[in-house]
């Protein structure tokens, strides 16, 4: 007949669950921080140094985006282990950023987020002015005589990622890609009136096609 559990048998059998349940917490407390930081060195992260040239600022996000979404990471892990990539000037503006905020009680007392990284980020490597200056360029974007489409389609995306407002419909992506094209390419692609971006683009590239073969 099995032994049964006496109140001093039970109560050291629950003091042992309890430490062991214990010891895991502060186990995976204690590896959590260190495992999370070998997983993002072990993607090669790019670091930052400090630059206004906007493919070199965007490459950079962009990067730092895709091992964040591979991590699972949270808002502040985002935060945390982008500034640990950022070198020279570029962390000289974050020590100058983050003490900044600090002495101000507002924004203080708001959660210092990615996406306000990013703001300040941007505001600081991406100005307004170089702003400007792509809006421009993205609105007098035209194929020319000597361009072929997909030159022209390369230089569209390029500066079209810049200006999302400007392109934020597939509709409005499409007529903008179409009304920039050369006049005997747009006239033909027109008369389909398409209104998807890819539909242009390849009835575009077929337009082309056609006029180089009558030459």
């Amino acid at each position: 007949m099995p032994r049964q559990r006496s109140n001093t048998d039970e109560g050291a059998h629950m003091m042992t669950q309890l430490a062991d349940t214990l010891a895991t917490l502060v186990g995976n407390q204690q590896n959590g921080p260190r495992s999370l930081i070998s997983e993002f060195k072990r993607l090669t992260p790019p670091v930052f140094e400090g630059s206004t040239n906007p493919s070199e600022v965007d490459k950079w996000l962009q990067e730092m985006e895709k091992i964040f979404e591979l991590l699972g990471s949270t808002d502040e892990q985002k935060v945390n282990l982008a500034s640990y990539q950022l070198q020279g000037s570029a962390y000289d503006w974050w020590l100058m950023e983050k003490r900044c905020g600090e002495n101000n009680e507002e924004e203080a007392s708001r959660a210092y987020t990615w996406e306000t990284f990013k703001e300040s980020f941007k505001e600081k490597y991406f100005p307004r002015t170089v702003r400007a200056k792509l809006e421009c360029d993205f609105i007098r974007l035209e194929q020319g005589e000597k361009q072929t489409v997909s030159e022209y389609e390369a230089e569209f995306a390029r500066l079209a990622k810049y200006m999302p407002t400007l392109v934020a419909g597939e509709i409005s992506r499409a007529r903008r890609f179409e009304e920039g094209l050369r006049s005997e390419i747009k006239r033909h692609v027109a008369a389909f009136e398409l209104n998807s971006y890819k539909m242009v683009l390849n009835k575009a590239l077929i337009v082309e096609r056609g006029l180089v073969g009558d030459e």
